[in-house]
C-alpha cells in the first residue's frame, strides 16, 4: 500500500509540472486530437483494494469533426474479482472473477446549452481479455497475495452493446453550474438505465470547451479548475460481468443476479488546460450483488491536445 501511495502522488506531481509547463498555450488555436488515459484501481481510494471492480484502463482518442461534431474511440481492459480472492472456495465468493477487453466508438453532437451522444461497443469477456494474467503480473511486481480462482471466471462470450446518452446544462450562474445526464445501455454487455445529476464549483468553460464533455478537442478555450460532485442512479437489467452472456452462461460455474438499483456518489477535481490536463475522482459504489458490499474506488485522468 504504501508503494501505491509514492506512485499515486508521484503521478499526481508530474501532472501538476506538466500542466504549469505545457499549458499556457493559444486559446484560439483549434486543436483537433486529443490522446487520453485513465485509471480506475480501488487501491487509488486508500480502502480495501483488489475485490470487485479492481482495475480498469481506459486509452481515449477524440478527434473534432465540426463546431458541433466530435469522434470518440475507446479501449478498455477491466479486471473484477471476489473480495476474497486469495481463496479458491467458490462457495465464499461474493462476486465472480471476470476480465473484459473492449473498442467502443461515438459520435457527439453538441446542441444547446449540452450535448447528445451514441456509442457502439464491441469486445470480449472471459481469458481472452487476459485480465488474469495482467492481475498476476502487477501483483507479483507490487508484492501482492496472488488471486487463486481465475479457473471459475466468466467464460468466453463475445460482447456487443450500444449506449446512449445525453447532458443538459440546467443551471449557471457565475461559478456554479448544475448538469442532468441521462443514459441507457443495451446489448449483452450491459444493459441498464440511469440518470446522473452533478453540480460543478470553481472555473469552468461552455460544455464544447470543457473537461466535463470528455474531451477539449476544437477551440482550445481557458484553463479550468474547477470540482464537480453528485451521483449517478442506475437500474441495472443485466450485468455480463456478473451474468455472464448467453453462449458463455451454460458453461460458467459462478454466475449471480445483479442488485436491480445501483448508485455511485462521486467528487472530482479538474485541472485543464488547453494542452494538457488532470483529475482525481473518488467515488463509492453501493453493492452490486445482495452477497458483495459498497465499494470505494479511484480514477486517474490524463490527455494531451494538439
Amino acid at each position: 500500500m504504501k508503494k501505491l501511495k509514492i506512485i499515486f502522488f508521484f503521478l499526481c506531481f508530474l501532472s501538476l509540472i506538466a500542466s504549469f509547463s505545457f499549458g499556457q498555450t493559444d486559446t484560439g488555436a483549434i486543436r483537433k486530437h486529443q490522446f487520453s488515459l485513465r485509471v480506475d484501481n480501488d487501491a487509488l481510494a486508500f480502502s480495501h483494494f483488489d475485490r470487485y471492480y479492481t482495475n480498469g484502463v481506459f486509452f481515449g482518442y477524440s478527434h473534432y469533426l465540426s463546431k458541433k461534431g466530435r469522434l470518440n474511440v475507446t479501449i478498455s481492459q477491466q479486471i473484477y474479482t471476489p473480495e476474497r480472492y486469495t481463496s479458491n472456495d467458490i462457495r465464499i465468493y461474493d462476486r465472480p472473477y471476470a476480465g473484459v477487453l473492449y473498442g467502443e466508438v461515438g459520435y457527439q453532437r453538441f446542441i444547446n446549452r449540452g450535448w447528445l451522444s451514441g456509442n457502439l461497443l464491441f469486445g470480449k469477456i472471459g481469458p481472452g481479455s487476459k485480465a488474469e494474467d495482467v492481475q498476476v503480473w502487477y501483483h507479483t511486481l507490487f508484492g501482492f497475495p496472488q488471486p487463486r480462482g481465475w479457473k471459475y471466471q466468466i467464460q468466453s462470450g463475445a460482447l456487443a452493446n450500444v449506449k446512449l446518452e445525453g447532458a443538459v446544462n440546467v443551471f449557471r450562474e457565475g461559478k456554479v453550474d448544475f448538469w442532468l445526464q441521462p443514459r441507457i445501455a443495451l446489448g449483452n454487455y450491459d444493459r441498464s438505465l440511469g440518470i446522473t445529476p452533478s453540480f460543478r464549483i470553481g472555473k469552468f468553460n461552455r460544455a464544447p470547451e470543457s473537461f466535463i464533455a470528455g474531451s477539449r478537442v476544437g477551440k482550445a478555450g481557458k484553463r479550468e479548475l474547477y470540482f464537480q460532485g453528485g451521483a449517478s442512479f442506475r437500474r441495472v437489467y443485466w450485468n455480463a460481468t456478473l451474468q455472464g452472456t448467453k453462449k458463455s452462461f451454460a458453461f460458467d460455474l459462478a454466475t449471480m443476479d445483479p442488485i436491480r438499483n445501483v448508485n455511485e456518489f462521486f467528487g472530482q477535481l479538474v485541472l485543464a488546460y488547453p494542452k494538457v490536463g488532470f483529475a482525481y475522482r473518488f467515488f463509492y459504489r453501493t453493492q452490486e450483488t445482495s452477497l458483495a458490499e459498497g465499494q470505494f474506488l479511484g480514477s486517474m485522468y490524463f490527455y494531451y491536445t494538439f
